[in-house]
């Protein structure tokens, strides 16, 4: 099934998603926050799996509400007009009878298939792309397993499945020889209301009940989900390894990353995104600061030519300062995109913003420093280097938009073929500049600047050729 295709069928379906127990094993404590209010860098555990589902393509959603309701209802309406999405809550007023009750509360919305999820769970999207791709339309339920059991973290209190196949033969804590582990990610159809009144009317009001009256009539199904991330957040202990494993995910979210930004920067940038997370600080506030810290470097730049008639020691003091500034600027130019990750704020304005205030600092960076060159040394050819350098900086930027306007996908270092193990990147261009500025060494920065810049764009011509011929092919 293709991309678009799942896209538009995961469009079609409606997420439940329950909110009704009272978790008190994470909330630990009576003046607590319900568990679907519990914050995860920056978001609530709810918000979190409602903005999953929604970068999966999910567009109808019905919360499932019982324990502390009015607060979870006045969080959702909250929800609804912040991130501009169709949320229904649908009250449960059995909740303490087990969890299967929350979802035949949905019974009376839903008359087709429809996404089954629990508010505690951190997920990819991919795993709902992967349920929806495995459907053929057999009158079944489908539940997102992961056979990686070694790699679960809490396996003891964990659901295990026995397998043949992909059929689900056997589902429960404790269960001998399993196969995998139940994620609490299902795609189900209206069958599994009369199984979860089957199973309430025999005493068993959970999920769980349900699931086993399906799985005796051989109607549920397994797909795995590979190495895809997810964790159920049930236990303060919980909660901290997925604050730790949705960070360290964010050193591998961004495929274009330079050396410098993978092995120096993102050891800052990372803790900065922590720390900045739980406050309402967005994306494009943080790309406006980088630029504030990368002009502010430039400034310094243009001081040192200012002082150029003065001691060493003040040339050194101006330079020095341009170079860590703009090394911070870089090390925040990945906090932006760190962030919107993190907290599901990316979107098209927020890069294009980025993509121009990053020009603006490169532009200005050489500017200051062909000044200082140039009033340290009054060389001429410092100036044409320099007008070189301006001229090749933005050309790998215009190459990756024109390559993915073209192509439909980004453009990667592997497309580079050995060209990839060149200094080129922006992350390395301003590592650069920030140890010219050290070393009080601008004037070879420029020639560098000036030569790889335009080198890059001179050789990509033949390579962005080739590609395009093969995509033709």
């Amino acid at each position: 099934m293709q991309e678009s295709e799942i896209k538009r069928k995961i469009g079609e379906l409606p997420a439940v998603i329950l909110a009704a127990g009272e978790g008190s094993r994470l909330r630990n404590g009576e003046n607590c926050v319900p568990k679907p209010l519990t914050p995860l860098l920056g978001l609530t555990l709810l918000e979190r799996t409602i903005l999953t589902c929604r970068d999966a393509g999910v567009r109808d959603f019905y919360v499932v509400v019982g324990y502390r309701k009015e607060e979870l209802m006045h969080h959702v309406k909250e929800l609804e007009g912040k991130h501009g999405l169709s949320l229904k809550v649908v009250e449960n007023p059995n909740w303490e009878e087990g969890n299967g009750t929350s979802v035949s509360a949905c019974s009376s919305y839903i008359s087709g298939p429809f996404l089954l999820l629990m508010c505690d769970h951190l997920f990819e999207p991919g795993i709902l792309e992967e349920l929806v791709a495995a459907d053929d339309g057999e009158e079944v339920c489908r539940l997102a397993v992961d056979s990686g059991i070694k790699d679960i973290f809490d396996p003891e209190d964990s659901t295990l499945v026995r397998l043949d196949r992909d059929a689900i033969t056997a589902m429960d804590k404790g269960l001998e020889n399993p196969d995998g582990v139940d994620t609490g990610l299902f795609l189900c159809r209206p069958m599994l209301f009369s199984a979860l009144e089957k199973a309430r009317r025999e005493g068993d009001g959970s999920l769980s009940g349900g699931i086993r009256r399906l799985i005796e009539g051989g109607d549920m199904r397994a797909v795995d989900v590979g190495d895809r991330f997810w964790l159920d957040v049930d236990t303060p202990e919980a909660l901290s390894a997925g604050e730790d494993r949705l960070m360290v995910k964010l050193k591998t979210a961004k495929r274009i990353d330079g050396p410098i930004s993978r092995y120096i920067n993102r050891f800052f940038s990372l803790e900065i995104t922590r720390r900045l997370a739980p406050y309402s600080i967005t994306p494009n506030q943080v790309s406006v600061v980088s630029t504030l810290y990368g002009l502010a470097g430039a400034a310094f730049f243009f001081g040192a030519g200012f002082v150029a008639d003065r001691s060493l020691l003040w040339i050194w003091l101006m330079t020095a300062l341009a170079g860590i500034f703009i090394q911070i600027s870089s090390i925040l130019d990945g906090v932006d995109g760190e962030i919107a990750r993190l907290k599901h704020q990316a979107g098209p304005y927020g890069a294009y913003l980025d993509n121009i205030l990053d020009r603006y600092v490169d532009g200005v960076a050489v500017a200051g420093m062909v000044y200082a060159s140039y009033a340290a040394t009054g060389s001429f050819t410092i100036v044409l280097v320099g007008f070189l350098a301006l001229l090749g900086l933005p050309l790998s930027s215009i190459h990756r938009a024109k390559f993915l306007a073209e192509t439909g996908r980004n453009y990667l270092a592997g497309d580079d073929g050995p060209l990839r193990y060149l200094p080129y990147s922006r992350d390395v261009r301003l590592f650069v500049i920030f140890m010219a500025g050290v070393l009080n060494q601008v004037e070879p920065a420029i020639y560098f600047l000036a030569i790889v810049t335009n080198f890059m764009a001179l050789l990509r011509l033949a390579t962005v050729k080739k590609a395009l011929e093969r995509m033709r092919d």
